[in-house]
C-alpha cells in the first residue's frame, strides 16, 4: 500500500513538472514572437497548461522538497501569461 501511495505521488509530481515545462516553453515563445498568430497559439497552449496545474495541483500530495520548485515555477508562469494579457 506504501509502494501504491509513493508511486502516485510520484506520478502526480511528474505531470505536474510536466505541464510545468510545457506550460513555460510556450509562454517563452509567446513572448518572444513577433506573428500575432504564433503568439496567440502559444499564448492559449500556456493558459492551456496554467489552467490544468490550477485543477490538479490541489489533488496532488506534492512532497515538501518538491514544492517550492513547483509553486515558484507556476508564479512565472503566471507572470508571463500576464504579460501576454491573461486575467489569471
Amino acid at each position: 500500500m506504501a509502494n501504491l501511495l509513493l508511486d502516485t505521488t510520484e506520478a502526480g509530481v511528474q505531470f505536474l513538472r510536466t505541464e510545468l515545462i510545457a506550460g513555460l516553453t510556450f509562454s517563452r515563445i509567446a513572448l518572444q514572437a513577433k506573428h500575432a498568430a504564433k503568439i496567440d497559439r502559444n499564448r492559449a497552449n500556456a493558459r492551456k497548461a496554467y489552467d490544468a496545474l490550477l485543477h490538479f495541483t490541489p489533488e496532488t500530495s506534492i512532497p515538501v522538497k518538491d514544492a517550492t520548485e513547483i509553486h515558484s515555477k507556476m508564479a512565472q508562469l503566471k507572470a508571463d501569461l500576464q504579460k501576454l494579457g491573461e486575467d489569471v
